[in-house]
């Protein structure tokens, strides 16, 4: 039996069997239903499914099944079983709490809101009004080594529209909730368990205020494509987010992943394509560029990338190189062996990058396999479970470089997995011109090996670009050991250069000199592929 007809016979029903308007009980609404209808694309966009599961948790209130993250059917069921519940609970009703849904479910089953008993749903009426929405933007608040949540940038949207009152502009945003940023808990549970997360609708001049006031991040402005009937569906979903703990995670759940969801609801056409696991804000943007989904792009540079404009011109961010990487290389050093490395979430400071005024580097469980031919064997040389570097003009806007390492490695020369766990922070002075930036970078570190090993490591640096494709970097560190030389070596030098063949392919040349217990001369060569 089709819809239509069941339909009907529920209409003739109705009216035989009502005295008033015709309101459907969970029962006959879930006979009208069909399987397409819980299992279209559109009602698991409304659900933030990828992949056949959620991205939100699954612990999340913003299910009103146990198994809504996984089960569309039963997250669908839930759905009916709430909007056909007694009205006497106003705002907190399943229609006023999940409009999208349930505008959703009367386009599906063909029906009309006169159909229903409806609530009054005073808080989302008042929504609608004080939140205009014409056109929606997405804003990136360039990239910052503040913290690992905004080392990859921030996404978010920008919502503009005319009610009564005049021109209004709010921000809707996905943040990760915790109170000290920059602890060492927080950097293991945004990459592992997650934390807790929220969505913050707010007005938009807080935004400009905490970005470019507060942070220093610059804002880059992406008008996007969207029919009137789409921003209707995106103002609707918005406030379906309102009021949930959503847990954020800086791989599976994050800034960006949040932005597409909700754009999805809106357009399917605005969900990505790209089949990894992680993608970047910068990444999607360029995505949504290439699709012809952007019509309009304008930045707010903050007084530090202004003076970096007027100095050295303006660059567009869509221009930065893609943010995965796998490279291999071989390795003279006593004995010689091949390293294969690969980044999944990367931005290279040796790489050339037309995209950034200042040096950045970002890099999440980057992993070295070695290959040794002596010992006819491969074995892990070491995991970059987080690293960020930033080499900025102290001259122009007295803020200092960073650097941040936490990292399992294996001693100097070694051929067999044995990693040792390291943690570096550093914080310094940059230099920097069109074609060359210097800096010096003291760190404090502590690594261990058979016994724990508190050092300081001064760095000093110079990096040049010659012309769009190539990059030479030198630089000399050395370790001042509170309790002796556990790593191989007491002193480094660095000489690097890379040749930037396509948009997505570099040659380079890597020399270093290791001095302390063993002295090393160590030479490489390599290629590097960046998808």
């Amino acid at each position: 039996m089709t819809v239509k007809s069941k339909l009907l016979i529920l209409t003739i029903c109705s009216l035989y069997c009502s005295q008033a308007r015709a309101e459907y009980t969970f029962e006959q609404l879930k006979e009208l239903s069909l399987p397409e209808t819980y299992s279209s694309v559109e009602w698991k966009n409304l659900l933030h499914y990828d992949n056949e599961k959620s991205v939100i948790n699954k612990e999340s209130n913003f299910f009103l099944s146990s198994d809504g993250f996984k089960n569309p059917q039963a997250e669908y069921l839930a759905t009916l079983k709430a909007i056909t519940e007694n009205i006497k609970q106003q705002d907190n009703h399943a229609i006023c709490k999940y409009p999208a849904r349930f505008d959703y479910i009367l386009h599906s089953l063909n029906l009309k809101k006169q159909d229903f008993n409806l609530p009054i749903c005073k808080d989302y009426q008042e929504y609608r009004k004080k939140v205009p929405i014409d056109s929606v933007s997405v804003v990136f608040a360039a990239e910052s080594n503040r913290s690992p949540s905004s080392m990859m940038g921030h996404a978010f949207l920008k919502l503009q529209g005319t009610n009564e009152n005049g021109l209004k502009e709010h921000s809707f945003s996905y943040f990760a909730a915790f109170n000290i940023e920059n602890s060492l808990q927080f950097y293991i549970d945004i990459i592992t368990t997650g934390i807790d997360g929220a969505y913050i609708l707010s007005p938009y001049k807080n935004k400009i205020d905490e970005y470019l006031i507060g942070e220093k991040r610059s804002l880059w402005e992406f008008g996007i494509n969207l029919t009137t009937e789409e921003i209707e569906r995106l103002k609707s979903h918005i406030w379906e987010l309102k009021g949930h703990n959503i847990k954020y995670s800086l791989v599976s759940h994050n800034c960006n992943t949040a932005v597409v969801s909700i754009l999805t609801t809106a357009n399917p056409e605005f969900k990505t394509s790209n089949i990894k696991p992680f993608i970047t804000p910068v990444e999607y943007l360029k995505e949504l560029y290439n699709k012809q989904k952007i019509k309009k792009i304008s930045i707010e540079p903050t007084e530090y990338m202004r003076k970096k404009i007027h100095k050295n011109g303006t660059k567009n961010i869509l221009s930065a190189n893609n943010s995965s990487r796998i490279s291999v290389q071989y390795q003279s050093i006593s004995p010689n062996y091949v390293l294969f490395q690969l980044s999944p979430v990367y931005q290279d400071i040796r790489d050339t990058n037309s995209a950034y005024h200042d040096e950045l580097e970002s890099k999440i469980g980057e992993i070295g396999l070695g290959y040794s031919f002596k010992k006819n064997k491969a074995f892990v040389e070491s995991i970059n479970i987080l690293k960020m570097r930033s080499i900025l003009d102290y001259t122009l806007e007295a803020d200092y470089s960073k650097h941040f390492k936490l990292s399992l490695e294996n001693d100097l020369s070694e051929e067999s997995t044995n990693l040792k766990p390291t943690i570096e922070f550093g914080l310094g002075w940059g230099i920097s011109d069109k074609m060359l930036s210097s800096y010096f970078l003291p760190k404090l570190g502590y690594r261990y090996n058979q016994y724990g090993n508190l050092y300081l490591a001064p760095e000093i640096g110079f990096i040049s670009k010659i012309g769009k494709d190539i990059k030479i970097i030198t630089s000399y560190e050395t370790y001042i050991n509170s309790q002796g030389n556990n790593r191989g070596y007491n002193g480094k030098y660095d000489f690097y250069i890379g040749y930037k063949v396509t948009n997505n392919q570099d040659i380079f040349v890597n020399y270093k000199y290791y001095s302390g217990t063993d002295n090393h001369n160590n030479l490489s060569v390599g290629f590097s592929y960046r998808f």
